[in-house]
């Protein structure tokens, strides 16, 4: 970029942007990595990796800035309900009370147990496509193994699945509530009550009839005497449902799209499916970072670049700028599977460090250790359209042909 080009001022509204989110990412890292945006009556942009690495450690971050609300565009509806329960929209105490609570229910039912059910989930899914050599990729298999185990996971009946997952997108609207308009914070109302509406019915079911799940788990969760409220519940089971859904479909997509895309790098993950997989699911999450965007504000004021950010104002973090950072990772719109020191910020950090990377990771490493035993070979076949979302991008969709392995390893 010439010196006497402007440098463009990010809008999450801009399709053209949102196009080419990582030339965008890459141009406000090299030519502003600090910038000021009128998002919202004015919003910092960080994009650079160890700038957004240095303020996620920051123990004075908070979510919510001191002596404002930047969920009052939320105020006086379900979406404000949800909103003040969600854990990682919250600070210590409360932030420390929910987190606590939902270990304690994570702890009782633990994910090292669902290697085999994930497995079975995986070759259900694949059996069912294995004879037309092809599948929509995104609904097939990245949008159904992290539905069936974490709606598993929480007991919900396979019958109420889908209709829950419909008021996702819009759900999502609450977590940046400044970056909607009047129309995008109306929708986000009606998916938080139809939340309210339907976990409510549930809590109630499992309090009456409690079962060898996690959401009894969660109401049961008690530490020195202390338990989550009703709308604490019900943000915390939505978030669980939500995340654990959500981010890792982004994460399966974007891994098939890549080895698609890098064929030789399908073909080394053949030669060691169960050596290479963990390694390999780490790459995908840092490539794709499937929550794009984290936010914080600071009791002090912080200076990156020459530039000063007055304390208690909105700082905007790109994690998806940062792990495609040239400055900490080499090549890194490429994949490689094996890349060392691969200590990506996709997950966040410090409190805020994402509850369930674990069960993440799971999925990921049994699905395309299933998928580079049993797949020869794929190519995608189609456009591979995204979310119109800076925060959440993940591909609606993703047609792939795929050659069966002549001996599939088991």
């Amino acid at each position: 970029m010439s010196a006497d080009m402007k440098v463009p001022v990010f809008d999450p509204n801009d399709p053209v942007q949102l196009d080419d989110l990582l030339g965008t990412w890459r141009r406000l890292r090299d030519h502003a990595p600090v910038q000021h945006t009128p998002i919202a009556g004015g919003t910092w942009l960080l994009t650079r990796f160890d700038d957004i690495k240095r303020l996620l450690r920051d123990a004075e971050a908070q979510m919510k800035p001191p002596g404002l609300d930047p969920g009052a565009p939320l105020a006086g509806g379900p979406a404000e309900r949800i909103y003040r329960g969600l854990m990682v929209l919250n600070d210590p105490p409360v932030h420390t009370r929910i987190r606590r609570l939902a270990e304690v229910a994570l702890t009782k039912k633990g994910v090292s147990g669902l290697r085999e059910r994930i497995t079975t989930v995986v070759d259900e899914a694949l059996d069912a496509v294995e004879s037309r050599g092809e599948l929509e990729a995104v609904t097939e298999l990245a949008f159904v193994v992290p539905l069936r185990v974490i709606c598993g996971f929480l007991g919900i009946p396979p019958a109420d699945r889908m209709r829950l997952l419909e008021w996702t997108p819009d759900f999502f609207r609450i977590f940046i509530p400044a970056a909607n308009d009047a129309e995008g914070i109306a929708a986000c109302h009606r998916a938080c009550q139809h939340y309210i509406d339907y976990i409510g019915e549930l809590i109630a079911y499992r309090r009456a009839r409690p079962a060898d799940d996690l959401f009894t788990a969660l109401i049961q969760a008690e530490e020195v005497g202390q338990r989550l409220s009703p709308d604490e519940l019900v943000a915390t089971v939505l978030s669980l449902l939500t995340g654990g859904f959500d981010t890792t479909m982004g994460m399966l997509s974007a891994g098939l799209y890549t080895l698609a895309e890098q064929p030789e790098q399908f073909a080394r993950l053949r030669s060691d499916p169960a050596g290479l997989a963990p390694a390999a699911v780490q790459e995908f999450i840092r490539w794709e970072s499937p929550v794009g965007v984290t936010f914080r504000h600071f009791t002090h004021d912080v200076e990156l670049h020459g530039v000063r950010i007055p304390a208690g104002e909105p700082v905007w973090m790109s994690l998806l700028s940062a792990n495609h950072d040239e400055r900490r990772f080499s090549d890194p719109d490429r994949i490689d599977i094996e890349r060392p020191d691969n200590r990506h910020l996709a997950f966040g950090g410090a409190r805020h460090f994402c509850l369930g990377n674990n069960l993440a990771r799971l999925e990921g490493e049994v699905t395309f250790e299933r998928v580079a035993r049993r797949w020869q070979s794929f190519e995608v076949t189609g456009p591979t359209p995204r979310r119109p979302n800076f925060q959440f991008r993940s591909m609606s969709a993703l047609p792939i042909r795929f050659e069966t392995a002549a001996s599939p390893r088991p």
